[in-house]
C-alpha cells in the first residue's frame, strides 16, 4: 500500500559538514537541490524497471574553492553524462596531478588552492586496512570522516599542495600504502572489526615507517607534525552488532531508517525489526525513488560474504 501522496526523490550524493552526514537530493521534478540530515532520514520507497537514472553531477573549481554542479540529464547507462564525465576527469587530473605538471600548466583557480598549507596523513579503517592521504587543515575533520577512516594521525605539514602530495606518492612507493581503500573492505570492517590495540599497533608501526621515509626525502620542504584523531561514530553501540544488508538498495521496496553513518557505508534500522544491516549507499545515488510504504521482502541476515 502506498502513501495517500507518492511522490519521488533523487538522492545526488553524500557529503559531510565537519561531523555532520548531508544527503543531496533533487524532490519530484524540482530544478534545484535540497539538502537533509542523512541521520534519521526514511528510506521508504520502491524502485522499478521503469525507474529513471539520472547524471550526478560534477565537482567544480573556483577561486572560492570546490562547488558542486547539478546536472538534471536522464541516462540510460552510466552514472555521469559525457559532460559531467569528462568535467570530473579534468578536476581530478588538475588536482591530484598537479605536482607533475609545470605551474603554468596548472588553471589558476587550482593554483589558489594548492598555494596553502596541506597535512599528510595515515589513516586505519576498521579491517586494519591502511591508507596515505592529502588534505588542508580546515578540511581535516570533514575530509577523514567522509572516507570512513576509523582512526588517524597526522605526519608531516607542507606549505604546499605540491609537496604534500610529493611526499604522498614517496609513502606509497617505497612502503606500499595504497592512497585508497575499497568499499568492500570497509564494509567487511565494519562487520567485523579489529580490535582497537590491534589497529593502534598497526598504525604506530607503519607511522615510524613513513617517519624514517620523509626522513630520508631530499630538497623537501615539511615540517614533521604528529597529531592522533579517532572516529566517535563507533561510541555507538549500534555498530557493535551490525549485519551486512542482504537487498539491492536498487532494485524492489525498502522501509528503512539511516541511524548512523561512516564514511559512504549507513547503518540502516527496518521498520519491523531490531536488527541493524550496513550498506553502502553510492549504488542509490541517482536513481529516482517512488516514496512510500510498500510490501517489502523479508531480510535476512547475511554476513559471510566477502
Amino acid at each position: 500500500m502506498t502513501t495517500e501522496s507518492p511522490s519521488s526523490t533523487v538522492l545526488i550524493s553524500l557529503n559531510w559538514q565537519e561531523s555532520d552526514p548531508i544527503l543531496r537530493m533533487r524532490n519530484g521534478n524540482e530544478p534545484t537541490a535540497i539538502t537533509e540530515s542523512a541521520v534519521n532520514y526514511p528510506l521508504l520507497y520502491r524502485v522499478t524497471s521503469k525507474t529513471r537514472r539520472f547524471c550526478l553531477g560534477h565537482t567544480a573549481m573556483t577561486p572560492n574553492g570546490t562547488s558542486y554542479e547539478m546536472c538534471l540529464e536522464e541516462l540510460q547507462q552510466g552514472r555521469k553524462c559525457i559532460k559531467c564525465s569528462s568535467a570530473d576527469a579534468r578536476y581530478a587530473a588538475n588536482l591530484h596531478q598537479s605536482h607533475k605538471k609545470s605551474i603554468d600548466e596548472v588553471p589558476e583557480a587550482f593554483r589558489s588552492h594548492m598555494d596553502q598549507p596541506n597535512l599528510l596523513y595515515l589513516a586505519c579503517f576498521a579491517d586494519g586496512s591502511l591508507k596515505v592521504g592529502t588534505t588542508t587543515q580546515k578540511r581535516k575533520e570533514r575530509r577523514l570522516r567522509e572516507q570512513g577512516a576509523i582512526w588517524a594521525t597526522i605526519v608531516a605539514k607542507t606549505l604546499n599542495g605540491y609537496t604534500v602530495r610529493i611526499l604522498e606518492d614517496l609513502v606509497t612507493d617505497q612502503l606500499s600504502i595504497q592512497q585508497a581503500v575499497s568499499t568492500k573492505r570497509k564494509l567487511a570492517g565494519l562487520a567485523n572489526p579489529i580490535s582497537r590495540k590491534d589497529a593502534k599497533n598497526k598504525l604506530e608501526r607503519s607511522i615510524r615507517e613513513v617517519q624514517a621515509v620523509l626522513e630520508d626525502a631530499q630538497n623537501l620542504d615539511y615540517e614533521p607534525h604528529v597529531t592522533e584523531w579517532e572516529n566517535d561514530a563507533l561510541e555507538n553501540n549500534l555498530w557493535s552488532n551490525v549485519h551486512l544488508y542482504p537487498r539491492d538498495l536498487t532494485n524492489g521496496a525498502h522501509a528503512l531508517k539511516i541511524v548512523g553513518m561512516v564514511g559512504r557505508i549507513a547503518a540502516l534500522s527496518p521498520e519491523d525489526s531490531s536488527d541493524v544491516f550496513i550498506a553502502d549507499l553510492n549504488p542509490l545515488f541517482g536513481v529516482e525513488m517512488e516514496i512510500g510504504r510498500f510490501d517489502t521482502e523479508e531480510l535476512l541476515v547475511q554476513d559471510a560474504l566477502f
